[in-house]
């Protein structure tokens, strides 16, 4: 979002650019290469400005996105964590076959799906739903 200093700065770059379009370069060179002068410090200030704002979104962006992202890998080790043993669903033992002792580990439950599992499959899951959006767009 735009300051009220970008605003300002923008009203003066509109009004010297109006002022060198009243003056003529070649009969009044001097001023006008003083209003040309005063033209480009303003540009530059401005352009200044601009830079440092991205940059602090950038920062900013950066930073909510990798907390986020530290914040949910925390959740998942302390899932795993408190729940490794409790299966998350059970289902009949002959659907999970020939893998059923690997998708239960560790929680030991003939036909049991276990935390760990679940996180997996449905974060691949989640991958491939957001894959497909975006080769949709």
């Amino acid at each position: 979002m735009k300051s009220k200093q970008e605003s300002v700065l923008q009203n003066e770059i509109l009004a010297i650019q109006r002022e060198m379009s009243c003056t003529s370069a070649i009969d009044e060179f001097a001023k006008h290469a003083r209003l040309q002068r005063r033209l480009n410090k303003v540009q530059e200030e401005l352009q200044s400005r601009v830079n440092a704002r991205l940059s602090q979104n950038v920062k900013l962006n950066l930073v909510i996105t990798y907390g986020a992202q530290v914040l949910m890998g925390l959740l998942m080790l302390f899932l795993i964590w408190n729940y490794k043993y409790t299966p998350v669903i059970v289902v009949p033992e002959k659907w999970l076959l020939p893998f059923g002792s690997i998708i239960s580990w560790p929680t030991d439950t003939a036909g049991g799906i276990s935390i760990t599992v679940w996180i997996v499959i449905a974060g691949t899951a989640a991958r491939m739903a957001t894959a497909s959006l975006k080769s949709l767009k």
